[in-house]
């Protein structure tokens, strides 16, 4: 797995274990490397702007996260403006969305796995 495509990586030293951030989704999922390697990312990518909250930052969100979406959700990110950027855990592989935090669940584009959730934010093709 790459994350070159990723700006201004804050590269984690040392590394954590894979599996510190999502257990549940095994040390072969994307997030889980990514945040193995590095504490955030932010900036453009392609035709859009994408910022990798902190770990730190994640889990102040879970409150209320939970209170706004399924248990089976995880937010993850932000575009800087109206959009949140997580994956759904409830298939084989999660599968990432958008969603605008003022209308969670009315407002959720799906984005596929993580090659298409990638090539789909940086077309801005997330909304």
């Amino acid at each position: 797995m790459t994350f070159d495509m990723l700006p201004n990586k804050i590269v984690r030293k040392p590394p954590r274990l894979a599996t510190a951030v999502w257990p549940d989704c095994g040390k072969a999922f994307e997030l889980n490397e990514f945040y193995r390697l590095y504490e955030s990312s932010g900036g453009e990518v392609g035709e859009a702007y994408i910022v990798f909250w902190t770990t730190k930052e994640i889990e102040e969100y879970e409150s209320i996260r939970a209170e706004m979406y399924p248990a089976t959700w995880r937010i993850f990110a932000s575009d800087g403006g109206g959009s949140y950027f997580g994956f759904c855990d409830e298939a084989d592989k999660p599968h990432f969305f958008s969603c605008d935090p003022v209308d969670p669940m009315g407002s959720v584009t799906w984005l596929g796995l993580w090659p298409e959730f990638i090539r789909r934010v940086s077309m801005a093709n997330y909304v």
